[in-house]
């Protein structure tokens, strides 16, 4: 970036900062929304939920058909190499 483009662009600096933050948060979101391990110790406390008569049938089918779905996701987004960091990584 040349010294007058640098000039030129500097009223939007925080406007550039604020965007980069939210693109951060929100691929941290989508790798814990995916993360195998925390989708796995769910699938455990479902699964312990329904057998302490916490949940029903109906429920934990429900819940569990959503968190393996979440796996299957992350599972095909670690399979292509999807890194969660979008084009400018």
């Amino acid at each position: 970036m040349g010294f007058l483009t640098g000039l030129l662009t500097l009223p939007v600096a925080p406007v550039r900062g604020v965007a980069w933050v939210v693109e951060q948060v929100a691929a941290e979101a989508d790798r814990q929304l995916y993360d195998e391990r925390e989708i796995r110790r769910q699938l455990l406390a479902l699964e312990l939920d329904h057998d302490d008569g916490k949940i029903d049938e109906q429920e934990r089918r429900e819940r569990e058909e959503d968190l393996l779905e979440r796996l299957a996701i992350g599972q095909a987004r670690i399979a292509s190499g999807w890194d969660g960091r979008g084009a400018d990584g």
